[in-house]
């Protein structure tokens, strides 16, 4: 009994820290903006310090292994979570897009580290779309709340303060990191799958078919407020739209969090992605106005999440050597980082029209990969 309590504080802890290291995420297109109009950016910039804190994160995702081995558990997520404290206090003061986008850097590697090992660490319990679903579930009421209350911080005490306050989140993290064992990163990765050729090529398509949405998803979600500026919708309806609109997720986390297993995760996938690419043609020719754009990004997290969901479990559940499932927080912060550079470079040269084009040909090429696994398994099974 006192191994299972153990357990479910442990994965409490993990769900937590998943949900909530990535939160400037859930506010990125309101934190930009604030930067933005406290700096005087334009999107190309923008583009830059949001690629910059991104790459951060998978620095830090891809440093998790080394740091792990060295420094073990419980202490490693305590030193992150302080210094993405201390990185998102500073760079609330500083007023320099150089300065800013280091410090975003540094903001990032603690984010990633944290992200990293709470995605690792949950892949290696059992029920793995349990544990994902949930985790999602709870980073998106996270992101909601914030990402309505952020536009009410700033009013009442301005950007700076506003965005002081994203280290908040990280104090938290460090009160759930005292549930973490001091070795948890040090043990050898969980056999969390049945072997053969059939699940690991599931696992490795749905890796890349993850990669596909992720990089849809960021080329359009750091860059909301301005597109939706740029139509005339006011930055306060915007601020209410995005609130409301992530909400979206809350059914798209619950779902997998209830059916867990019992549903295959191929159709699941498919419709999560179909919903997403609805929501990309909605926000390309049909959001004129704040009502249109929630309704919008309501179906985008929706889909998002759903689709996210089930392609995290069909990774973890299909990785026999235990190889794939580290490689699940690297590939969606790599998504996030390389999107909003992709994009700066894009608006360099082309209009606003080919980031929605390039979202949506990511979103079917994510799901084509994952009908190319499920036919390459069917054929492994007949030969």
């Amino acid at each position: 009994m006192h191994n299972n309590n153990n357990t479910l504080l442990l994965r409490a802890a993990l769900i937590y820290i998943a949900a909530t290291a990535l939160i400037i995420i859930g506010v990125q297109p309101i934190f930009i903006g604030l930067v933005a109009e406290r700096l005087g950016l334009d999107l190309s910039q923008q583009g830059w310090i949001l690629s910059s804190e991104m790459a951060g994160t998978l620095l830090g995702s891809l440093l998790l292994p080394l740091l792990g081995r060295r420094f073990g558990g419980r202490g490693l997520y305590l030193v992150a979570a302080f210094a993405a404290l201390l990185f998102n206090l500073l760079s609330a003061t500083l007023g320099t897009l150089q300065a800013l986008v280091l410090c975003r850097l540094a903001c990032g590697v603690a984010a990633g580290v944290l992200y990293a090992g709470a995605i690792s660490g949950l892949g290696r319990l059992p029920g793995q779309d349990r544990s994902y679903g949930l985790s999602l579930l709870i980073q998106t009421a996270v992101f909601a709340v914030y990402a309505t209350c952020m536009p009410q911080l700033a009013e009442l005490f301005g950007s700076r303060g506003a965005v002081a306050t994203i280290g908040f989140w990280f104090v938290l993290i460090a009160l759930a990191a005292l549930a973490i064992p001091p070795k948890l990163h040090r043990e050898a990765p969980a056999q969390v799958a049945c072997s053969g050729l059939g699940s690991a090529t599931l696992g490795r398509h749905a890796l890349l078919g993850m990669l596909c949405l992720q990089l849809a998803i960021y080329c359009i979600w750091g860059f909301v407020d301005q597109l939706a500026r740029e139509r005339g919708i006011e930055a306060a309806d915007v601020g209410w739209a995005f609130g409301l609109g992530i909400l979206g997720g809350l059914p798209g986390g619950a779902l997998p969090s209830v059916l867990g297993a019992r549903v295959r995760r191929g159709p699941m996938i498919g419709f999560g992605s179909l919903v997403v690419l609805v929501s990309i043609v909605m926000l390309a020719r049909f959001s004129p106005d704040a009502q249109w754009l929630c309704l919008a990004l309501l179906l985008m997290n929706f889909g998002w999440v759903l689709a996210l969901t089930y392609y995290m479990g069909a990774i973890a559940s299909n990785d026999p050597r235990g190889t794939l499932t580290p490689w699940v927080s690297i590939l969606q912060v790599a998504a996030a980082a390389l999107a909003p550079a992709f994009v700066a470079l894009q608006q360099q040269s082309a209009g606003r029209e080919t980031i929605f084009v390039s979202a949506g040909v990511a979103v079917v090429l994510g799901f084509l990969l994952k009908c190319m696994a499920g036919v390459r398994q069917r054929r492994a099974s007949a030969a």
